[in-house]
């Protein structure tokens, strides 16, 4: 007999089992796919981040290189203005890619659930469909 035949009036807790499910998936494909974006969003911060203290890190490195020869304290203070103007650019210019990285990550949300089905969700490249007793 074939497994999709119904044979017998299901029991209460397979039907509650049934609806309850049929709840829950379209909840939990929505939200893996959002964990999935979040995952690609915070690899992305990462990587951005950790070049950008690489950067830094090493002009900080080389500051204290000009600053070793330094020959006067004028020759001191031009070096150090330099840097100050140079790290304030930097870090501007990073904040500003990091609000546009975390504004991306927080529109694909957005995407997400506006583009979502409204009777149903792709699972396994299917369209399912819940169905609800009582209809």
């Amino acid at each position: 007999m074939p497994d999709d035949v119904k044979t017998g009036q299901e029991t209460g807790t397979a039907a509650w089992a049934k609806i309850w499910g049929a709840g829950i998936t379209p909840t939990y494909a929505v939200n893996h796919r959002m964990f999935e974006c979040w995952a690609r969003g915070m690899a992305r911060f990462s990587h951005d981040m950790a070049q950008f203290m690489q950067s830094r890190l090493l002009e900080e490195s080389m500051r204290w290189e000009k600053l070793a020869s330094c020959r006067d304290p004028a020759d001191a203070f031009d070096c150090e203005s330099r840097f100050v103007v140079k790290a304030s650019t930097d870090y501007s210019e990073a904040a500003q890619r990091f609000l546009r990285l975390w504004y991306e990550i927080a529109n694909s949300y957005g995407t997400l659930t506006r583009t979502e089905p409204k009777d149903g969700y792709v699972a396994g490249g299917r369209s399912v469909t819940p169905t609800r007793r009582g209809r």
